[in-house]
């Protein structure tokens, strides 16, 4: 499946950009990805279009194509110079290292601009082209093959647990313990290396300002300032009193501007980020920033206007360099950009309340006033041309271009007209209340040949369903299968969680103990309900957990009298002893009512799944991959099933990130939890010879299943 290739759509958000217009507005790139199953790499095509011709028959022209061998793009954080025909971008081609590259559309030059030792993971450019902002793993040194250790072994710190095991084969990942690193290049000079203070994870790339002066970095605090515990969000407040442990930062962060002409990083004010409507704008001549969902300073002598920040986040002007704040509104609106032309501030609101309208506030007599908004800056910079990319549930998605006037629409680019080719079932919205009470929304994805009135296996898949989005596998690739399962004959339901009317009931939920039961009642409601609809044999019913829902599926395996026939857990928490040994900044205290031991200690083998295995009857399916939490993550669960002679087959992928993206390996998980599924739910085995050690150890699974069972039973009838 072809997709669009701007990270934000890949991360399910809804705030993807379809395009990259050119500064003039005559040409416009789309960027596409696509898996290459034969060589495991993914393809990034950049499709150039104009802008007269996108109503009219023309076709894109291919500038350039570039693999990736990795788990990372092959181009990525594309950029438009002023010039409107050079491009900039981070890119890298099968074995490379992803450096920052040049392209001129006219004459087809593709030029490297940085060479730095390690890969570029974020960068921003100068609108003349001769200054750099980039962020960069660290270097990886040797941590077992050194003379000192061989001599006086390691004095261990804050060092990772997984960190320690992996030794000299470890590859970086960016935590709270040790972040990117950021450098300056200028044309012709080496790269300078940034000291900051906080912690860099490249969450938002670096924004360079217009005139090349300044950069802003988003970052998390590594020394929380002790007055951030005023501000009357309990979240802020218990971030900044937690005991992060020794050299980690805040998940609490904000806004590092840098100083070229020093090269210096320092706050840009003295005030958390919020958690919501976070963005930010550059005036046109680089000498202020506004940004939203901030916080200010509570240095304020009025007890009154100390008082308004020490409740609210505001959109805020912040003047460069003497960081006076001029505010621009108090409005929950997220800042979209700065027009150039008419010098208006653009805000738009967030993405769960997007029938709100935009806004523009405009600078006057040094206050800044809300005014109508301008049709010219409501607008992409064509100013011709809007570009949507269409698509739902049922609809793969295609790209349309409509003019200004709305006279005129048509078709760019089918993404995907392989898809005509296929028959896909039905995927509808369904809404059900949990057990508890609760309401829940979700997506049924049923087989191509459903056949009203016949009972179906069910797979419920336990969060991500986006009605607006077509999926083959789910929200994301590890696991997921929704509809290769579906084609297997295997209703599949993939959960989306609280409809908004029931919004409200999850406050006081998350990252407590009532969190894993408030899910479980959820899968056991979805059971029911669609039990009475006629649509599901309710003894034959997997479910998949990925990431922070393994814990939930976990919790239901353990503690719910709901029978479940198979289920998959990969790559996440699992509120377990054992994590928490591991790695015991990881909430688990929170989601089982205190520390392991002690009086909380009761909490933790009434709450923690792994304290309970010896009640799990169902065969587990248990993938690991190496780059987010290694295979220590499904150990407990793996250990001990396997010594109480229960069915547990443990997957573990060492070179996949958390959302696999890698053919190979989404092919490895997504094919075998078909099998999986089709094995204990429809009794049904894939003939291909390559799997006969696959089937061969889940008969001896089944075996242990039978035996479990007959041990059930045999206690059962004793009691």
């Amino acid at each position: 499946m072809a997709r669009l290739a701007d990270p934000l759509y890949l991360a399910g958000s809804s705030r993807f950009s379809v395009a990259s217009f050119s500064p003039d507005g005559t040409r416009f790139i789309i960027v596409l990805t696509k898996g290459d199953l034969e060589h495991n790499t993914n393809r990034y095509s950049v499709l150039l279009f104009k802008t007269s011709m996108a109503l009219s028959s023309s076709k894109p022209e291919i500038l350039l194509t570039m693999s990736s061998s990795s788990n990372r793009e092959a181009i990525r954080n594309l950029r438009w110079l002023p010039d409107n025909d050079t491009i900039a971008f981070i890119a890298e081609n099968l074995a490379d290292s992803p450096q920052v590259y040049i392209f001129n559309i006219q004459t087809r030059a593709l030029n490297r601009e940085t060479n730095h030792p390690t890969p570029v993971v974020a960068f921003d450019i100068s609108e003349t082209g001769d200054k750099i902002i980039f962020e960069a793993d660290p270097p990886t040194a040797k941590l077992i093959e050194t003379e000192q250790v061989r001599r006086t072994g390691i004095v261990v710190t804050t060092q990772l647990l997984r960190r320690l095991l992996a030794g000299d084969c470890y590859t970086f990942v960016p935590t709270l313990v040790e972040g990117e690193q950021v450098f300056l290049k200028v044309r012709g000079q080496p790269s300078v290396r940034i000291s900051l203070e906080d912690i860099a994870i490249s969450s938002r790339p670096p924004s360079m300002s217009p005139n090349g002066q300044y950069a802003l970095i988003e970052a998390f605090v590594r020394h929380v300032p002790e007055g951030w515990r005023d501000y009357q969000n309990k979240l802020i407040h218990d971030y900044a009193t937690e005991d992060k442990g020794q050299g980690s930062a805040s998940i609490l962060r904000r806004y590092l501007l840098i100083d070229v002409r020093n090269r210096r990083a320092s706050p840009l004010l003295d005030a958390p980020l919020g958690f919501d409507l976070n963005g930010f704008a550059w005036a046109p001549d680089g000498q202020s920033v506004v940004i939203s969902g901030a916080y200010l300073p509570l240095d304020s002598d009025d007890a009154a206007e100390r008082t308004r920040r020490v409740r609210n986040t505001f959109i805020a002007e912040v003047k460069l360099p003497s960081r006076s704040i001029v505010v621009v509104s108090e409005k929950q609106l997220r800042v979209s950009r700065w027009d150039r032309d008419s010098h208006r501030v653009l805000l738009e609101p967030d993405d769960s309340v997007s029938d709100l309208p935009v806004s523009a506030y405009e600078k006057k007599d040094a206050q800044w006033n809300e005014v109508s908004v301008s049709p010219r800056i409501d607008v992409e910079r064509s100013n011709r041309l809007r570009l949507t990319l269409e698509e739902d549930c049922n609809t793969p998605p295609k790209i349309y271009a409509t003019d200004r006037g709305l006279q005129h629409r048509r078709l760019v680019l089918d993404l995907n007209p392989q898809f005509d080719e296929l028959r896909f079932g039905r995927v509808e919205e369904v809404i059900w209340t949990a057990t508890d009470g609760h309401k829940v929304a979700g997506g049924l994805y049923l087989p191509p040949d459903y056949i009203p009135g016949r009972r179906y296996p069910l797979v419920i898949q336990t969060h991500g369903f986006d009605k607006k989005r077509f999926k083959i596998d789910g929200p994301w690739g590890s696991a997921f299968a929704a509809r290769p399962l579906a084609a297997e004959g295997i209703v599949v339901l993939q959960v989306g969680g609280s409809p908004e009317e029931a919004v409200s009931a999850v406050e006081g939920v998350v990252n407590t103990p009532r969190e894993a039961p408030y899910r479980t009642a959820e899968f056991e409601g979805a059971i029911d309900y669609l039990d009475e609809k006629g649509l599901i044999d309710r003894n034959r019913v997997g479910i998949i957990g990925f990431s922070r829902t393994v814990h939930h599926v976990e919790y239901a395996l353990t503690h719910s009298t709901y029978p479940f026939a198979a289920a998959t857990v990969a790559d996440g928490i699992n509120a377990g002893y054992f994590s928490y040994v591991e790695f015991p900044n990881g909430g688990y205290e929170m989601l089982n009512g205190g520390p392991p031991f002690g009086d909380t200690l009761t909490q933790w083998i009434k709450n923690s799944p792994g304290f309970s295995l010896d009640k799990v009857h169902t065969p587990v399916r248990i993938e690991y991959y190496g780059s987010s939490t290694t295979v220590l993550g499904g150990w407990e669960w793996f250990s001990i099933l396997s010594r109480l002679h229960k069915p547990a087959d443990l997957i573990y992928l060492p070179n996949a990130t958390h959302e696999l993206v890698k053919p190979w390996e989404l092919l490895t998980s997504q094919e075998g939890n078909v099998d999986w599924f089709r094995f204990w739910l429809k009794g049904g085995e894939d003939p291909d010879p390559t799997k006969i050690e696959q089937y061969i150890r889940w008969h001896h699974f089944r075996e242990l299943e039978e035996q479990d069972a007959g041990n059930l039973g045999t206690k059962g009838n004793a009691k």
